[in-house]
């Protein structure tokens, strides 16, 4: 049994976005490029993506609580990426390069080369890569990510990549750090049921196995949950909300990620 709502599908145009995403979702192709498909409800303590890229994201940060209340902005932004499909040679891009000072990556987004300073990295399915607040990052294509964080939509776009987009250089440098905790996530044994992948003071990230009959026992709090494959009871792609005291069964294997906000 489970006692669950299944919150429809927010599709967001985005100029790097994907035209085809039949795969997730039947019938969704040809259309304009989608780059994010937001996944919990608008009124939701955070904000669950699914992430599409055909071309690179542009270089950005996102502030922190205290930047965003004292600018008028709510909440800051810290995010973190399960990285659910991975093209071969896929890379992010997450922090500066050892060496590069902000006077550096500020001369190099106004000369267009602001991606040059950044951190690339090589990715696979199933890392998770934590992006705290004042983390200068980039995404690249052949992708498909699954994006926790605040309920906020506070971006400071630092390069574009010649697009024509506006750029905000001035509260993006305000915020860039150097140095945070960025990176890439320890990973869990493969053969683990159910393993927390992350735990920040803003959201918990949890990913579930199951080969046969899986449950979620019941808690006093709201959890989210997205199946990563086809089953009887969630569409691959659709959040699941599961109330307080409220518990979720599968009768079937299957892989889940499970959200929770706070710490």
């Amino acid at each position: 049994m489970a006692d669950f709502r299944l919150i429809p599908p927010r599709f967001v145009p985005r100029i790097w976005g994907r035209r085809d995403l039949s795969p997730w979702f039947p019938g969704r192709d040809g259309e304009e490029a989608i780059g994010e498909v937001w996944l919990s409800p608008p009124e939701g303590p955070v904000l669950v993506k699914l992430l599409f890229p055909e071309q690179p994201l542009s270089v950005q940060v996102h502030p922190d609580d205290a930047y965003a209340a004292a600018h008028g902005l709510g909440r800051g932004k810290s995010e973190a990426w399960y990285v659910v499909e991975a093209a071969a040679g896929a890379k992010l891009g997450v922090g500066l390069r050892p060496g590069v000072d902000l006077a550096q990556l500020e001369a190099e987004c106004r000369a267009g080369r602001g991606s040059a300073c950044l951190n690339w990295m090589a990715v696979e399915a199933g890392e998770v890569i934590n992006v705290p607040a004042g983390t200068v990052h980039a995404i690249g294509p052949g992708v498909v990510l699954f994006e926790v964080q605040q309920a906020s939509d506070a971006t400071f776009r630092l390069d574009d990549y010649g697009r024509g987009r506006e750029l905000h250089l001035g509260p993006g440098m305000a915020v860039a750090r150097t140095a945070t905790a960025a990176g890439k996530v320890r990973a869990q044994a493969e053969g683990d049921t159910s393993s927390l992948l992350l735990g920040t003071e803003h959201f918990r990230l949890w990913r579930h196995r199951a080969r046969g009959a899986w449950r979620l026992a019941p808690a006093e709090e709201t959890r989210w949950l997205i199946s990563l494959r086809e089953n009887e009871l969630l569409p691959r792609g659709q959040l699941a909300e599961v109330p307080p005291g409220a518990a979720f069964a599968s009768a079937g294997a299957g892989e889940w990620l499970e959200i929770r906000s706070g710490a």
